[in-house]
């Protein structure tokens, strides 16, 4: 009895067996490789590059007489200049500062801004976003045609450049109410155009005002940005900043400023044709054309390339180039004797105290 209990009791476990057979039970999935343990290790960090910087030497070393360095900043003590900076070869070989203000110090350029927004329009032409210097501005300001003048049409990037558009009003007759007008831009295209464009030259920072907005209007940035991500950037200037007009757009007439030695970078990125630490940063053919006589005034002691001043130096006349702002701020450029000088003031008298400065500074190069 004992026997058939087991037996029916091992049938039945059989049964049962069988019918969990016949359930969907998951087969198991293959074993995964096991993750190995993460490190517990600081990875190194990223080095950053070494922000480019001035190479300095003796001014001797680059062909300058000392005595003249000397006597240079007997002169700078007695005038209202702020700072000035003298670099020959590509080495900085001078630097002049007043109390109270030092390599990073950040000084307004005033029109020295007009220089920096041509490059950037001729990096805009070069980019394609602009298509040169012969567009009518009516492309960017079609309100412009609503004028009763038939030149309204004429008037192109290159009369923006020059100073010959033909606009009324020079900085002298205009300035304080321009800048205090509610709209910079309407207000320049609104000034009744009395000569023909081109016939000409009529000193105006609205001129270059409208070149930093067809810039911003072209590129759809700011020309601070645009400027950052095509120059300034690029050459380690980092010390430029740009003040704005009442709707936002960025003062390329007169709204720059920066240290001293990023003018100087400024100056000697022309001077080396737009090259940088082996890169065509600024077309070689825009600093050709924008260093050249453009227009040739029939006043004054410089005639005009575009949005910088030509004129000569020195009893040899080297011919030079530079950009001049209110008060007395300066990038000089000598190419033949690989000199950049740089100065900021708060001088509110004659330039002509400029020219000297510059006649003895080429005097003590040695050619």
């Amino acid at each position: 009895m004992k026997r058939t209990v087991s037996l029916l009791t091992a049938s039945l476990l059989l049964l049962s067996l069988t019918a969990c057979g016949n359930e969907s039970i998951p087969s198991p999935t293959p074993s995964q490789p096991v993750a190995e343990a993460t490190p517990t290790t600081t990875p190194e960090p990223t080095p950053q590059p070494t922000p480019w910087n001035w190479p300095e030497g003796a001014p001797e070393e680059q062909g300058i007489d000392p005595g003249m360095l000397e006597k240079l900043h007997a002169d700078l003590d007695a005038s209202d200049v702020r700072s000035a900076l003298v670099v020959r070869n590509g080495v900085l070989v001078d630097e002049y500062y007043k109390e109270g203000f030092d390599e990073t110090s950040v000084f307004s350029l005033q029109s020295c801004s007009k220089s920096v927004t041509s490059a950037l329009v001729g990096l805009a032409i070069e980019q394609g976003y602009i298509q040169g210097v012969d567009v009518p501005i009516s492309d960017y300001f079609p309100h412009l045609l609503d004028s009763s003048s038939p030149y309204a049409g004429e008037i192109t990037l290159w009369h923006l450049l020059t100073h010959t558009t033909g606009f009324y009003g020079t900085d002298n007759e205009l300035w304080e109410v321009w800048r205090s007008s509610d709209n910079w831009v309407d207000y320049v295209l609104e000034q009744s155009i009395v000569t023909r464009p081109g016939a000409a030259f009529n000193y105006s920072t609205g001129n270059s005002h409208l070149l930093g907005v067809i810039v911003e209007l072209a590129t759809g940035k700011s020309l601070l940005e645009y400027g950052k991500e095509v120059l300034f950037d690029l050459l380690d200037m980092d010390s430029v900043i740009c003040g704005t007009d009442p709707q936002g757009y960025c003062d390329g007439g007169n709204g720059f400023s920066m240290s001293l030695r990023d003018m100087a970078k400024f100056g000697q990125l022309f001077l080396q044709g737009g090259v940088w630490e082996g890169k065509q940063v600024i077309p070689e053919g825009w600093v050709e054309d924008s260093t050249a006589l453009q227009f040739k005034r029939n006043t004054g002691s410089a005639d005009y390339g575009y949005q910088w001043w030509v004129r000569t130096f020195g009893v040899e006349q080297y011919p030079a180039f530079f950009a001049q702002g209110h008060f007395g701020q300066y990038i000089f450029v000598v190419p033949a004797l690989e000199l950049v000088v740089t100065v900021t003031s708060h001088h509110t008298g004659s330039s002509s105290m400029y020219w000297r400065l510059m006649n003895d500074i080429v005097a003590g190069c040695e050619t």
